[in-house]
Parts: C-alpha cells; structure tokens; sequence
C-alpha cells in the first residue's frame, strides 16, 4: 500500500512538474520563437493566461475563437515548444558537465549520477576539506604569531642596540669632554701661576708631611726592633715580662692606696 501511495505521489510530481515546464515554455515562447507567425503571439499569451488561471470562466467563451486558433496551428507551437525544450535540455548537458557534455538521452542518468554524488560523495568530501580548511588555519595562525615573535624580537633587539650605542656615544662624549677640560686646566694652570703666599703653603705642608713621615718611618723602625728581641727572647722571657708588668701594676695599685690614705689623714 504505501509503495502504491508513492509511486501515485511520484507520478502527480511528475505530471505536475511537466505542467508547469510546458506552460513555463509556452510563456515565453512569443519572445524565443522567431519563426512563429505574429498573429500567434496574441493567441500563446491568451492561452498560456487561461492556463495559469488568471482568465475567469466567465471569458472562456469570449476567447474561444482564439483557442480555436491556438488548436489549428498546435503542430507549429508544438514544434517551437519542442525547439525550446531542446534548447535547454543541451543548456542542461553543459551544466551537467561542461567539459563532456553528455547526450540528451543520457541526460537522466547523468542527473541521477550528480545526485548520487552530491548524496553521498560531495559529504564525505566536504566534512574533509573542512579538516583540511581547519589544519590550514591553524598552521596560517602558527605562522602568523611566529611573524608576530620574530618582529617582537627584532624590534627588541633593534631598541637595546640603540641604547647600547646611545651609551657607549654618551660614554665617549663624556671621556672627551673629560679629555678637553683636563687640558684647559693645564693651559690654566701654565697660563696663571698661583700666588706666593699658595706656594709657600703647599711647600710648608710638604715639610710638615715630609717631618711626619718620617717620625712614622722611626716609630715603625723601634717597633720592628722591638718585635725582633721580644722574637729572640723566646716564650720563658715574654712570661717574665708579663709578671714583671702584673707586679708593676700591682705596685702601683698598691702606691695609689697608701697615698690616698695619706690624704685622707690629712
């Protein structure tokens, strides 16, 4: 039952579908049949409106005459709607495939074929260009920050170097400048003497320094001497020296009691 109720919804789409090529055909026949005759254009437009249904009832006997006509010269109309229909038909064989196109006669099982493809293949060949459009993208997006780090790094690079030459010019500028007011304190220096009474005081700080110096010099002089017999003196002796200054200490603690007893029995 239902492959009955198919095949007759199958069979009214078709019937319907050619309906509608037909009428769709003959509308536009007046325009594409050249060699129709010019009293015929009148006639196809009545009745292509008639069909489509924009003539009321009521008028279909006012317009008899000129279906009457249409039927007399069936055979030319049928012959341009032949000549039209194969036109796009071989329209139809290009589009199915433009560089070989097929047959009119094969046409349907060309049609079938496309829709096989596009059923099935075109798919399974869309869900992988669509891997393939997204491993792209990824690998134009890996490119493009590995572009964006490498200028990142240049610029970085291109900015020390600058400052680094910056410096290192600074740095010479300075040792120059340095250099320059060196030499005009020199030129100064030859080209104003100083003062007298400037010299004379720098001559008696030398003397000064020189006398210091040189009271250093024999102080360092006695200690080393006195380093050298305490080293050839040996240990017993340097225990003698510390209780002869442990007695001294003592007497001297022992000094400054009997003193201060002697002032108090004042």
């Amino acid at each position: 039952m239902h492959d009955e109720i198919r095949r007759n919804l199958v069979t009214t789409r078709t019937h319907l579908l050619e309906s509608q090529i037909l009428i769709q055909t003959l509308s536009d026949l007046p325009s594409k049949a050249a060699d129709l005759p010019p009293e015929l254009h009148a006639v196809i437009e009545l009745v292509t409106a008639q069909l489509n249904g924009h003539i009321p009832d009521s008028n279909r006997e006012t317009l008899s005459g000129d279906v009457s006509l249409f039927l007399e010269n069936i055979d030319k109309i049928a012959l341009a709607v032949s000549v039209q229909l194969n036109t796009v038909l071989s329209h139809l064989c290009v589009i199915a495939d433009p560089q070989k196109p097929p047959e009119i006669d094969r046409l349907s099982t060309k049609a079938q074929t496309l829709r096989d493809e596009a059923t099935h293949d075109l798919p399974s060949e869309l869900a992988a260009g669509r891997v393939e459009l997204a491993n792209t993208a990824y690998k134009v997006l890996t490119t493009h920050r590995r572009v964006l780090e490498s200028s990142i790094r240049i610029l970085e690079q291109t900015m020390h170097g600058s400052l680094a030459r910056a410096t290192k010019t600074k740095a010479e500028y300075m040792h120059a400048r340095a250099t320059v007011l060196g030499l005009q304190a020199r030129i100064h220096t030859h080209a104003h003497p100083p003062p007298a009474e400037f010299v004379a005081a720098l001559r008696n700080f030398k003397d000064s320094q020189g006398a210091s110096e040189v009271a250093l010099r024999d102080r360092e002089s006695l200690a080393r001497k006195a380093l050298e017999l305490y080293d050839r003196a040996g240990e017993k002796a340097m225990k003698d020296i510390a209780k002869r200054a442990t007695y001294l200490h003592e007497e001297i603690a022992r000094m400054q009691e009997e003193i201060e007893k002697l002032e108090r029995s004042k």
